[in-house]
């Protein structure tokens, strides 16, 4: 038999003339980030298997890469056997996403950096995904992030240097839609769910575009069917909204999306922010981008706080950015 000479699944080799649009594409992005002020930093493509996995990751860390220790003894494999945790055999791992290593190399560099530090880095990180249209093992991430800066400046300079970075790429339609965790955990408790459950939750909830509103309500009966139920007319009101000309970042379009959310403490502070940033934004965004509320974006990161954005073109299925 022939041996095999296709990648790994859910890899992909570069041809030549592939590898120089992707080089092309990654330079202006680099340079649009840098004319911005950022940084770019490299880390190493492995961390320890206790940082990968402290909780902070969602779902990607039960998607990481685990490195097996050197020379593990019959003894070791026996031991994790017996306590069936092949866990016992790892120490490192492949980076899932670029923030992890971010926060280590701050920890590490702290006092060589700038108070405010504008970090940017692009480079490769691994999932164990199960490999299907769009969805790769191995892909590149480009992140910027400000350190150091806990208002709302860092928030509308992030999102202002990404939308002049789809404008240099030509990637026309865009829409930048963004929510607020505190809201997220107000509607949350708003539909009855205790603050306990309100990251596993929002783990179903960030399911929303893969399995709908009916998947994410039979979900959460697992945690209350009760509060399901009340969160499924939430979303299922929700929906059309989205799917048209959107939510604008207004208190009125807001909280009519969102009836008595903004009666919790957290939740009205997360509103007002993003109204905030509604308005810094206005008249800012290059041609072609626009910007919308969606109250069903979590972003499954446990380390995210406050405000949190992803990217939709109508060319792609999922998220560009």
């Amino acid at each position: 038999m022939a041996s095999p000479v296709n990648p790994p699944r859910g890899m992909r080799d570069f041809l030549p003339a592939d590898k120089a649009r992707r080089e092309h594409a990654l330079g202006i992005i680099k340079n649009v980030y840098r004319s911005h002020g950022f940084d770019e930093i490299e880390t190493p493509v492995v961390e320890d298997y206790a940082r990968l996995h402290a909780g902070l990751g969602g779902d990607n860390e039960k998607l990481s890469f685990s490195i097996l220790k050197r020379g593990i003894t019959a003894d070791a494999l026996a031991a994790a056997a017996a306590a069936g945790n092949p866990e016992q055999l790892a120490d490192l791992g492949l980076r899932f996403d670029l923030t992890v290593p971010l926060t280590r190399f701050y920890a590490s560099h702290r006092a060589e950096l700038p108070s405010v530090f504008r970090a940017l880095q692009i480079a490769p990180v691994w999932r164990a995904e199960r490999p299907q249209k769009g969805r790769y093992r191995q892909f590149v991430q480009a992140d910027i992030d400000i350190i150091g800066e806990a208002g709302l400046l860092a928030e509308i300079e992030l999102i202002t240097a990404t939308s002049q970075v789809l404008a240099e790429l030509g990637l026309a339609g865009c829409t930048i839609r963004v929510n607020d965790r505190r809201v997220l955990f107000g509607l949350l408790s708003h539909c009855g769910f205790e603050s306990a459950v309100h990251d596993r939750a929002l783990i179903t909830v960030d399911k929303l575009d893969k399995i709908g509103s009916a998947g994410v309500v039979d979900e959460l009966r697992e945690l209350d069917s009760v509060d399901a139920e009340t969160l499924g007319v939430v979303l299922a009101a929700v929906e059309p909204k989205l799917a048209g000309d959107g939510i604008t970042l207004t208190p009125q379009a807001i909280e009519a999306s969102l009836p008595g959310v903004a009666e919790n403490t957290g939740a009205a502070a997360g509103i007002e922010s993003l109204v905030e940033l509604g308005a810094a934004l206005a008249g800012a965004l290059p041609e072609g981008v626009t910007i919308r509320f969606d109250p069903t974006l979590v972003r499954g990161m446990g380390y995210y706080t406050g405000t949190i954005f992803e990217i939709a073109h109508p060319g792609s299925g999922s998220s560009v950015g």
